[in-house]
């Protein structure tokens, strides 16, 4: 059973359909693509535990799994409990899916984290917000993808008091977190645990502002930097009692300290399951859908980066109407570094600017072996892709 059918879940049903398996989509979009992909569809929320259990007792599942989800690992975690089948702690997954719990928890484990607090309002919030000399991120507690997220830059109350009303509107439970911005290199990465020893990669992360359009690996970190996330990321699995079953995080490191901003027992969105398997020569998303059923995973202790590569999330920088994009043929004889080009619009689909994840017009994934390398590339991909939006 898959949780989600839309354009981020699609590497992953594909790939368990490819490795033989039998997959059912849980959404309740109808028109999602990943339905048409799968064997069965469910129409039901991911967020509906409930639900998702009834619908997985009724079509006897053998496992359960989400892919760049975060809002659905609580339901994941809470059906493989119930029915007894592999998966992250319900506890776990229900602490890694909440900002608020989250910072709750590394707060009472003695781990790193920034100063925070958490509220309805900004009002209920001053008296904190008038002791903060630092930028502050404001972002809801339940959301994803960079969804209702901003930066204040510095703590005046207006300006926070508008951020947290614009994060309210991405809060399912109403609820923000507001915490120091941190300095340092922004890295991400996906891997797998295996009996509680974890094997991953670490990602060079692009950002726009607050919004990630592109990841590179290598990552552009020291050794002694690297250690320090992978430590780092471990010792919050072992907290989290979390032992067997994907990973995705983001974590800030600055000399030599290393800070975990986010995880999620799942896997990441922006193609990063598939530059670890062009550039490290791991299928994690065929590692996850063997797990999820019993199967051995097929993780080997630690993965190896062998060749470097790189993604490009495209979007749009206004609203309007897709009228112009170029086709995989013009973009590959453009680019011939490119080995992945998806779009996800059609030619007269509405399109967004490009403010979170979800606004996303496809991506390109690409060999590349430097910093320079990768920037040359996403400029020479910007100029061929050739878009128009009216």
């Amino acid at each position: 059973m898959m949780l989600g059918a839309g354009n981020s879940q699609l590497p992953a049903i594909r790939q368990a359909a490819a490795l033989g398996y039998c997959v059912i989509t849980v959404d309740n979009i109808p028109g999602n693509a990943g339905h048409a992909l799968a064997h069965r569809c469910v129409n039901c929320s991911t967020v509906d535990q409930a639900g998702v259990l009834r619908a997985a007792r009724e079509l006897a599942i053998d496992g359960i799994m989400t892919f760049a989800s975060d809002s659905a690992t609580p339901a994941v975690g809470y059906v493989a409990e119930q029915l007894g089948l592999p998966g992250c702690p319900a506890a776990a997954a229900q602490v890694m899916s909440d900002k608020a719990r989250f910072r709750a928890f590394q707060a009472g484990a003695g781990l790193p984290c920034p100063k925070f607090t958490v509220g309805r309002n900004a009002e209920s919030m001053r008296a904190w917000l008038a002791e903060q000399q630092t930028p502050l991120v404001i972002k809801p507690v339940d959301s994803s993808g960079s969804r209702g997220i901003s930066v204040v830059p510095e703590p005046d109350f207006d300006q926070c008091r508008r951020a947290v009303e614009y994060a309210g509107r991405y809060s399912r439970s109403g609820l923000v977190c507001v915490e120091e911005c941190l300095s340092g290199s922004d890295v991400s990465g996906d891997g797998f645990l295996v009996n509680g020893a974890l094997a991953a990669v670490i990602t060079h992360k692009y950002k726009n502002k607050l919004v990630p359009r592109g990841h590179r690996l290598p990552a552009a970190l020291s050794a002694a930097d690297q250690e320090a996330v992978q430590r780092a990321v471990a010792a919050h699995c072992r907290a989290l009692n979390y032992r067997d079953g994907p990973l995705d995080f983001d974590v800030m490191v600055r000399n030599g300290r290393a800070v975990v901003l986010e995880m999620s027992p799942r896997l990441g969105g922006n193609g990063i399951p598939l530059l670890i398997a062009r550039g490290g020569g791991v299928d994690l998303i065929g590692a996850t859908a063997r797990f999820a059923v019993g199967d051995s995973p097929g993780v080997p202790p630690a993965i190896p980066v062998l060749r470097g590569c790189g993604s490009w999330i495209l979007g749009s920088a206004r609203d309007g109407r897709l009228a112009r994009i170029a086709s995989a043929g013009a973009m590959a004889q453009a680019v011939p570094e490119i080995f992945d080009y998806t779009l996800y619009r059609e030619i007269g689909a509405p399109v967004a600017a490009m403010a979170h994840s979800a606004d996303s017009l496809g991506w390109a994934l690409f060999d590349c072996d430097s910093d320079t390398h990768y920037l040359d590339i996403v400029e020479r991909i910007q100029r061929a892709l050739d878009l128009s939006v009216v």
